[in-house]
Order: C-alpha cells, then structure tokens, then sequence
C-alpha cells in the first residue's frame, strides 16, 4: 500500500515564486524510507525529465513535447517563411495549456516570458495532479520545487556574474599572463 497520503499530509502548500521550503534532494531523502523502489523510480523520472511507464510521468512529458513544439514552431515562423519546423509526436492536445504557452511566448520581456511558462507548468501540475492522496500529487509537488528552486536561484547578480564569466572565457587577452 502507498503511503501517499501520509507524504501528503506533511507538505506545505507551493505556489509559483515560493521560496522552496526545503530542497528536492531533501524532499526525495525524506520520502525515500516510505516509498516503494518503483515510486522512487518514478519521484526521479519526474525531476530528471527522464521516460517512465507511469500514467503521470507520460503526462508530464507529453505536455512538456507539447511546449516545446509550440516554441519550436513560434521561433521557426520567426525566422522566416523558409524555415521548417518538425515536431515531435505526442499523446493527446491540451487546448488551455497551448493558448498558456503561446501567450507565454507572445511576451517581449523574456524573463516573463520564462515566468509565465513556469506559471503554465504550475497550473498543468494542479491539473494533472489533483487528488492529494495520489503519488502522483507528491511527484507534481517535486517539480514545483524543482522549479521554484530554479527560480530561487536566479538573481540579477547570479546573471551578472555569469556574463562576466562567459565574456571572459572567451577573451582572450583573459587568458595572457
């Protein structure tokens, strides 16, 4: 028997731009004592993006190939009437999460752009995942703190730095001396 439920019961509530509570490494050591090998197989499909036979996981991943043929398609019409687009195939269309994600993509600023589509992927969890008794609930808490960790990272001197690393790296007046 899972012991959803229980795991459950012990989360706090996430939303997008939360300051994660504690890490998905945490969260995984955590659980790892009260879940099956399966449902530790499938915890780290669903934070490695990585291909499982679970229901939720082929979900996810559909949506996520749906994403990014929506992208892919929005960037080759960008670039020309020449420019050719190949999508993936995938189970299923999800008609809100498409309209979400071309909006997303339709932003001129493209850290909200980045925000907007992390917003789509907040609300396709909740969708996905709606029973908190399920183990699929737990495997969509671990992507929202996947992605809030992503976002709790990100900060204009983290960006800076970075900059700075690549310009220099590349320079090679850098590397004399």
């Amino acid at each position: 028997m899972s012991n959803a439920v229980y795991i459950s019961a012990s989360l706090p509530f996430l939303r997008f731009g939360d300051t994660p509570p504690f890490s998905v490494a945490d969260l995984r050591n955590r659980c790892s004592s009260v879940m099956s090998e399966k449902e530790l197989a499938t915890f780290d499909a669903v934070v490695n993006g990585e291909p499982n036979d679970d229901p939720f996981v082929s979900a996810y991943q559909a949506h996520e190939t749906q994403l990014k043929n929506i992208l892919g398609h929005a960037r080759a019409a960008s670039w020309g009437p020449d420019v050719r687009f190949t999508e993936r195939p995938f189970p299923g269309y999800d008609v809100t999460f498409a309209k979400m994600v071309t909006d997303a993509f339709a932003k001129p600023d493209p850290l909200e752009r980045e925000q907007d589509l992390d917003r789509a992927r907040f609300w396709l969890l909740d969708q996905l995942a709606p029973d908190e008794e399920s183990m699929a609930f737990l495997y969509a808490f671990a992507k929202k703190l996947q992605i809030c960790e992503r976002w709790s990272r990100i900060s204009e001197e983290a960006g800076n730095a970075a900059v700075l690393k690549v310009i220099n790296d590349n320079d090679p007046a850098s590397k004399q001396g």
